[in-house]
């Protein structure tokens, strides 16, 4: 082991001293050192990628000093940037470098290329420079301008992006984010820039395929955790099992959302900035006036409706709004009482100047009548429960100074900073895992603060009903949690899943998987092959798979079958109702 060990270590040392580009290529992968200063990841990456084949994986392998970047790694190709983890999981860093006008980068990825597969995996990606700068007005860390990307972003650390996170352009792009951690994404000229994960496009026609986030936390944001689709169409949308610690501004806009599976999460102060008077009742809210809320949703507008049926039928519009399936399962919600007593002290407030501020809830009326109306959309076991984090989220939310600046503060003086004036001097937030760069010390604080002082692992005596702990299971386990890896979007095969529950009452599921696009039909008959519900009804539907709740409670007990159809595919299984 010590020869293999020394072997690597001399040969590390030859490409260090030697090789001009700091990288070792490997078949498929080309393995990057990072340098001080003198020698940018952009500057290796650009010209890799102007060779006739460039690499389809470029793993980094420097824990000790972080990788810097001068301009946008831009790469045109299938991909995959992957770090070695080193001591007690610490992941390679990325942040920018300071150019020699003194200006800070602000695109970090930028990813062209229609129908690729982007892979990102173990890394530190933070938007603080290395002189504990920050480029307050364009910082992105992961950009797609390209159609059918399929994104694939696993155990990845993004600290201080001051735009967004993750954000995209194309058509039909799908992401998969797990097992990430959000942090301090804050900015003093808006209230909303500072947002993990955003659609570009949203308020234009672009469609977006899938967007799974699980097992992710979010900790102190100023705008959305996720806003995949406000006025376009998305397939499939899924968040589950996120941990949502501090949002300023509504924490999601997904309001034309057709399939949306939201679980087991925990939001937490979220929404905390609440709706001020010249933003009630249309800010937040897109063509249905009102008050905002955490889970909040709208009608379809007709230009997402025209994606889910065919407009040839006369109530093209209605059978729309009836095709939705939303389901908001089993998360825990609570806002602070000191971050209520703040904005009711505000508003009481007759001496300042400012405007009323409106506090949003869970739910707004608006949405739990949908809820309350279509047959479609479930909303149980959400319930309104401290999680009990520890002292250090406390402070986030209140203290008079705070990191993660030097002239830091708490989320409470930061609200009544920013309401003042719509523009901030501070920045807010939890505790930055970034090093004195004047030390010597160029790597981020890791662990990160918030798991040496266990912060985010709750104390409520909950578990979540799949078995795991509410929210990200990381703060508990320590561990990240296993995901699937396919990449592959369409099925290999037509199927047909045994129901689940079965037996049921009065309800069960139903899966099946298309690896073609074409008309389906999906219906239940008895025994005497009697047709007894029509569940999808010759509907054009895309190579997928599908879930469909199948409910019976109009009808008595027994043996039923269920019946999937796809030109000339056809299968048939059993399901017992009992009552």
């Amino acid at each position: 082991m010590k020869q293999v060990f020394t072997i690597a270590l001399l040969a590390a040392m030859i490409v260090l001293l030697f090789a001009p580009a700091r990288s070792i290529a490997s078949n498929d992968t080309l393995v990057v050192y990072a340098t001080p200063i003198t020698i940018t990841l952009d500057s290796v990456i650009a010209q890799d990628q102007r060779a006739a084949t460039p690499h389809g994986v470029y793993k980094l392998v420097s824990t000790d000093t972080p990788y810097v970047f001068n301009k946008s790694v831009v790469v045109n190709n299938s991909v995959s940037f992957v770090g070695v983890l080193g001591a007690q999981g610490r992941p390679p860093c990325i942040q920018p470098n300071v150019l020699t006008d003194n200006s800070i980068p602000g695109h970090l990825f930028t990813f062209t290329k229609n129908g690729s597969v982007v892979k990102i995996a173990n890394l530190y990606l933070i938007g603080i420079s290395i002189d504990n700068s920050i480029n307050l007005g364009d910082g992105f860390g992961i950009t797609v301008t390209a159609d059918s990307v399929k994104t694939w972003i696993n155990n990845v650390v993004f600290e201080q992006w001051s735009q967004f996170g993750i954000n995209y352009s194309g058509n039909w792009d799908s992401f998969w984010i797990t097992n990430c951690k959000f942090r301090n994404f804050v900015n003093t000229g808006s209230d909303y820039t500072g947002e993990a994960f955003r659609n570009r496009n949203d308020l234009g026609h672009f469609p977006t395929d899938t967007v799974v986030m699980r097992y992710n936390t979010f900790l102190c944001l100023n705008g959305y955790v996720s806003a995949p689709v406000t006025t376009t169409y998305m397939r499939y949308f899924d968040f589950t099992h996120n941990t949502v610690v501090g949002v300023f501004k509504n924490p999601f806009f997904a309001m034309n959302a057709t399939n949306w599976n939201f679980q087991h999460n925990i939001l937490f102060a979220t929404y905390a900035g609440g709706m001020g008077n010249g933003e009630y009742p249309w800010w937040d809210r897109i063509w249905t006036g009102g008050l905002g809320a955490v889970i909040d949703l709208d009608t379809l507008s007709k230009s997402v409706a025209a994606w889910v049926v065919d407009t040839t039928a006369a109530n093209w519009v209605t059978l729309a709004e009836a095709a939705r399936k939303i389901t908001v399962n089993d998360n825990l919600y609570y806002m602070p009482s000191s971050i209520t007593a703040a904005v009711t002290a505000w508003n009481a407030d007759t001496v300042d100047n400012h405007n009323w501020i409106y506090q949003c809830p869970w739910m707004n009326d608006f949405t739990s009548t949908m809820f309350s109306n279509h047959s479609g959309f479930h909303n149980t076991a959400n319930q309104n429960v401290d999680p009990g984090f520890g002292s250090g989220i406390a402070t986030m939310i209140a203290a008079s100074g705070t990191p993660p600046a030097a002239d830091g503060i708490g989320l409470i003086p930061w609200l009544r900073e920013f309401r003042l004036a719509d523009v901030a001097t501070h920045l807010w937030g939890y505790q930055a895992a970034v090093p004195d760069y004047s030390s010597g010390n160029w790597t981020p604080t890791w662990p990160l603060p918030e798991q040496t002082s266990n912060d985010l692992k709750y104390t409520a005596s909950l578990t979540a009903s799949d078995g795991k702990v509410y929210g990200d299971p990381f703060w508990t386990t320590g561990a990240q949690t296993r995901v699937v890896s396919n990449v592959s979007a369409a099925p290999h095969t037509f199927s047909l899943s045994e129901a689940y529950p079965n037996p049921f009452n009065p309800s069960t599921n139903v899966q099946y998987s298309l690896p073609v696009s074409g008309a389906v039909s999906l219906k239940v008959y008895n025994v005497l092959g009697q047709l007894v519900k029509t569940l999808v009804d010759n509907a054009h539907q895309d190579a997928g798979t599908y879930t469909v709740r199948v409910d019976m409670s109009n009808v008595t007990s027994g043996v039923y079958f269920y019946s999937l159809e796809q030109g000339n595919n056809r299968l048939v299984h059993k399901m017992m109702l009992l009552k």
